[in-house]
């Protein structure tokens, strides 16, 4: 029981308490999220390889690297207590979900896929497991002690976020930092 406490818990967040310094100053190539999305009427976890970086060309960020989302709609900003359990749920609509802080345990019931979001620059999840498309939907947990401020970004209707898939799962901390 200790043993799958430790590996539960406290192992992502040790990956989270030490960061290699270059890190901060590495991009991929292209932008990996990990996404819950659905087949065969279940909801399931994985990586997503969405459009590579363009040198953004826009007064403000005129030379960053950017990739374009597509449009939105209806954006709204969350505050989530600490330790709250979400519980069993859909995404009402595909979203974006940009946890700007937080550490959150996704899971998929009666399957032992789950992936760990450590808010911050890799917080950036999509959400597509709707109710037409998933029969009971995905857990959410927000384990740390602080809030967790999250972005919540639905696609306009008839919108779809350009992707691959790399694999089944949710994307390694390797894959979105780019290692």
């Amino acid at each position: 029981m200790l043993t799958k406490v430790l590996t539960a818990f406290l192992l992502p967040l040790l990956v989270v308490a030490y960061t290699d310094p270059l890190l901060n100053n590495k991009t991929t190539p292209a932008l990996n999220i990990t996404a819950i999305s659905a087949a065969h009427g279940s909801s399931v976890l994985e990586c997503w390889q969405l459009e590579q970086f363009s040198v953004s060309n826009t007064p403000g960020t005129v030379g960053a690297l950017a990739v374009n989302l597509g449009n939105a709609s209806n954006a709204t900003y969350s505050i989530i207590q600490g330790r709250t359990d979400a519980g069993l749920h859909n995404a009402p609509v595909p979203q974006l979900v940009y946890f700007a802080t937080g550490l959150i345990r996704l899971s998929i019931p009666n399957t032992t896929q789950e992936a760990w979001v450590t808010g911050g620059k890799y917080g950036l999840i999509f959400a597509q497991d709707t109710p037409d498309k998933s029969q009971y939907g995905h857990l959410t947990e927000y384990v740390a002690d602080e809030d967790t401020i999250a972005l919540t970004v639905p696609l306009a209707p008839g919108q779809e976020l350009k992707h691959k898939v790399l694999h089944s799962g949710g994307c390694t901390w390797r894959e979105v930092a780019g290692l």
